[in-house]
C-alpha cells in the first residue's frame, strides 16, 4: 500500500540541480557554492556525457576516448537558479587558481564564455572574489550524490562522504600536447 500525503517531500528526487555548460554564443555568470571542485574521466557515449567506469567500461570497451569533466555548484546571478556547473580540464585552471589564492571557491564569481560565437568554441573562465557579507548563498550540495542521480548511479553505492564505493582510484598523467593518459591504480576508494 502506497504512503499518501498532501505535501511534497523536500528532496523529491534526491538532488536535483540543473547541469549547465558554457552557452555559445552568450555567457553564464555565476557565483560558487562548493568550497571545491569534483573531476572524473568521461566519455561522450549513446549521445550523452558519462563517467568512465575501469576496469568494464562500456565506453572503453567501445572504443570511446576520455575526456576529464570537472562540475561545482553555483548560483545564477541574473536567475538565482542553484546549478551544476561543468567544464573541461582547461577551463577548470581558472577555479584551480583561484582556489590556490583563496583556499576554497565558495564565493568564487565568475564568468564563462566561449571564444567566437561557436558552440563548442574554447571555454575561457574569468574569476574574482565576491563581498559574502553583501550575499547569503545556498547550502552547498553533495556534488557526487549530485551526479550519482543525473547519471544513474544507485545511492547506496555513494558512501557517507559522497564518494562513490568500490570504484578504483584513477590518476591522469599530464603529457605535453594534452595525450594525457589514465593511470589505473587497483586500491580502491570505499
Amino acid at each position: 500500500m502506497p504512503h499518501f500525503t498532501n505535501r511534497p517531500p523536500a528532496e523529491p528526487a534526491g538532488p536535483n540541480l540543473r547541469l549547465c555548460r558554457t552557452p555559445g554564443p552568450g555567457k553564464l555568470v555565476g557565483i560558487v557554492t562548493s568550497p571545491d571542485l569534483i573531476g572524473c574521466p568521461t566519455h561522450f557515449f549513446n549521445k550523452r556525457t558519462i563517467p568512465c567506469e575501469p576496469p568494464n567500461c562500456p565506453a572503453c570497451a567501445a572504443g570511446y576516448s576520455w575526456r576529464w569533466h570537472g562540475y561545482l555548484s553555483a548560483v545564477n546571478v541574473k536567475t538565482h537558479e542553484h546549478f551544476l556547473f561543468e567544464m573541461t580540464a582547461q577551463a577548470a585552471e581558472s577555479f584551480v587558481e583561484y582556489r590556490e589564492r583563496h583556499h576554497d571557491l565558495i564565493g568564487c564569481a565568475f564568468e564563462a564564455q566561449r571564444l567566437g560565437e561557436h558552440r563548442n568554441g574554447r571555454v575561457i573562465i574569468r574569476c574574482k572574489p565576491t563581498d559574502l557579507t553583501q550575499i547569503k548563498l545556498p547550502k552547498a550540495p553533495n556534488l557526487v550524490a549530485a551526479l550519482a542521480h543525473i547519471w544513474n548511479i544507485p545511492t547506496p553505492e555513494v558512501n557517507e562522504e559522497g564518494r562513490l564505493k568500490n570504484i578504483p582510484r584513477v590518476e591522469v598523467n599530464r603529457l605535453p600536447g594534452g595525450n594525457d593518459e589514465l593511470l589505473k591504480q587497483t586500491q580502491t576508494q570505499t
